[in-house]
Protein backbone atom coordinates (compact mmCIF):
# COMPACT_ATOMS: atom_id res chain seq x y z
CA UNK A 1 0.00 0.00 0.00
CA UNK A 2 1.60 3.46 -1.02
CA UNK A 3 2.38 6.30 1.63
CA UNK A 4 -0.61 8.25 -0.19
CA UNK A 5 -3.30 5.16 0.32
CA UNK A 6 -2.33 4.73 4.22
CA UNK A 7 -2.96 8.42 5.08
CA UNK A 8 -6.15 8.48 3.23
CA UNK A 9 -7.15 5.16 4.69
CA UNK A 10 -6.03 6.91 8.11
CA UNK A 11 -8.13 9.90 7.68
CA UNK A 12 -11.05 8.18 6.61
CA UNK A 13 -10.63 5.66 9.72
CA UNK A 14 -10.53 9.02 12.10
CA UNK A 15 -13.54 10.75 10.49
CA UNK A 16 -15.56 7.50 11.19
CA UNK A 17 -14.68 7.06 14.16
CA UNK A 18 -15.45 10.99 15.19
CA UNK A 19 -18.71 10.42 13.88
CA UNK A 20 -19.57 7.57 15.37
CA UNK A 21 -18.73 8.82 18.70
CA UNK A 22 -20.44 11.58 18.23
CA UNK A 23 -24.03 9.75 16.78
CA UNK A 24 -23.47 7.24 19.62
CA UNK A 25 -23.52 10.54 22.09
CA UNK A 26 -26.49 11.88 20.39
CA UNK A 27 -27.99 8.69 21.20
CA UNK A 28 -27.24 8.60 24.38
CA UNK A 29 -25.45 5.14 24.21
CA UNK A 30 -22.14 7.05 25.13
CA UNK A 31 -20.91 7.60 28.66
CA UNK A 32 -20.93 11.33 28.81
CA UNK A 33 -17.16 11.11 30.68
CA UNK A 34 -16.16 9.71 27.13
CA UNK A 35 -17.22 12.36 25.14
CA UNK A 36 -15.13 14.89 26.75
CA UNK A 37 -12.02 13.39 25.06
CA UNK A 38 -12.88 13.42 21.64
CA UNK A 39 -10.27 16.09 21.07
CA UNK A 40 -7.34 13.66 22.02
CA UNK A 41 -8.01 11.76 18.70
CA UNK A 42 -7.74 15.38 16.88
CA UNK A 43 -4.64 16.27 19.07
CA UNK A 44 -3.05 12.36 18.34
CA UNK A 45 -3.21 13.08 14.46
CA UNK A 46 -1.76 17.03 14.86
CA UNK A 47 1.11 15.16 16.57
CA UNK A 48 1.78 12.24 13.88
CA UNK A 49 1.45 15.06 10.83
CA UNK A 50 3.87 16.93 12.89
CA UNK A 51 6.20 14.23 13.56
CA UNK A 52 5.99 12.98 10.00
CA UNK A 53 6.64 16.37 8.74
CA UNK A 54 10.16 16.46 10.68
CA UNK A 55 11.10 12.74 9.44
CA UNK A 56 10.11 13.57 6.04
CA UNK A 57 10.88 16.95 5.80
CA UNK A 58 7.97 18.49 4.57
CA UNK A 59 6.23 21.80 5.11
CA UNK A 60 3.15 21.65 5.14
CA UNK A 61 2.89 18.50 7.84
CA UNK A 62 4.57 20.64 9.85
CA UNK A 63 1.57 23.33 9.16
CA UNK A 64 -1.09 21.01 9.34
CA UNK A 65 0.19 19.13 12.54
CA UNK A 66 0.71 22.47 14.60
CA UNK A 67 -2.53 23.34 13.38
CA UNK A 68 -4.39 20.50 14.20
CA UNK A 69 -2.61 19.80 17.56
CA UNK A 70 -3.02 23.18 18.21
CA UNK A 71 -7.08 22.64 17.85
CA UNK A 72 -6.78 19.19 19.47
CA UNK A 73 -5.68 20.43 22.61
CA UNK A 74 -7.82 23.60 22.66
CA UNK A 75 -11.22 21.02 22.21
CA UNK A 76 -9.96 18.87 24.88
CA UNK A 77 -9.33 22.07 27.17
CA UNK A 78 -12.65 23.52 26.36
CA UNK A 79 -14.57 19.81 27.01
CA UNK A 80 -13.34 19.80 29.82
CA UNK A 81 -14.33 23.31 30.81
CA UNK A 82 -10.99 24.87 31.05
CA UNK A 83 -11.05 26.97 27.81
CA UNK A 84 -13.44 29.60 27.20
CA UNK A 85 -14.80 29.39 23.19
CA UNK A 86 -14.18 33.11 22.37
CA UNK A 87 -10.52 32.06 22.57
CA UNK A 88 -11.03 29.93 18.74
CA UNK A 89 -10.13 32.50 16.46
CA UNK A 90 -6.77 33.66 18.41
CA UNK A 91 -6.12 30.25 19.07
CA UNK A 92 -6.32 29.15 15.35
CA UNK A 93 -4.45 32.27 13.93
CA UNK A 94 -1.47 31.59 16.59
CA UNK A 95 -1.23 28.01 15.44
CA UNK A 96 -0.93 28.94 12.24
CA UNK A 97 1.43 31.20 12.52
CA UNK A 98 3.58 29.08 14.30
CA UNK A 99 3.49 26.52 11.96
CA UNK A 100 3.94 28.60 8.98
CA UNK A 101 7.14 29.96 11.25
CA UNK A 102 8.38 26.38 11.63
CA UNK A 103 8.00 25.74 8.08
CA UNK A 104 9.95 29.00 7.02
CA UNK A 105 12.56 27.79 9.81
CA UNK A 106 12.75 24.31 8.94
CA UNK A 107 13.48 24.82 5.49
CA UNK A 108 16.09 27.56 6.10
CA UNK A 109 17.84 24.83 8.37
CA UNK A 110 18.11 22.53 5.13
CA UNK A 111 19.21 24.69 3.21
CA UNK A 112 22.32 25.87 5.13
CA UNK A 113 22.52 21.88 5.99
CA UNK A 114 22.68 21.44 2.51
CA UNK A 115 25.58 23.66 1.28
CA UNK A 116 25.69 26.98 -0.69
CA UNK A 117 23.48 25.50 -3.55
CA UNK A 118 20.78 24.81 -1.45
CA UNK A 119 20.17 21.21 -2.46
CA UNK A 120 20.34 18.01 -1.11
CA UNK A 121 23.92 17.19 -3.25
CA UNK A 122 25.56 19.39 -0.86
CA UNK A 123 24.83 17.52 1.99
CA UNK A 124 25.10 14.29 0.58
CA UNK A 125 28.78 15.20 -0.35
CA UNK A 126 29.98 16.12 2.93
CA UNK A 127 28.68 13.49 4.69
CA UNK A 128 30.85 11.31 1.70
CA UNK A 129 28.01 10.32 -0.57
CA UNK A 130 29.21 10.99 -4.21
CA UNK A 131 26.70 11.53 -7.09
CA UNK A 132 28.78 9.52 -10.10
Amino acid sequence: MSRANRSTLFWGVLLILLGLVFLLNNFNMVPASLVHWWPVLILGAGILLFGRGLAERQGGGLVAGTVLAALGGFWLLDSLGRMDQRLFVPVLLIALGVGLLLRVFWRGAISRSAGRTGSHRGLMSRIGFRNN
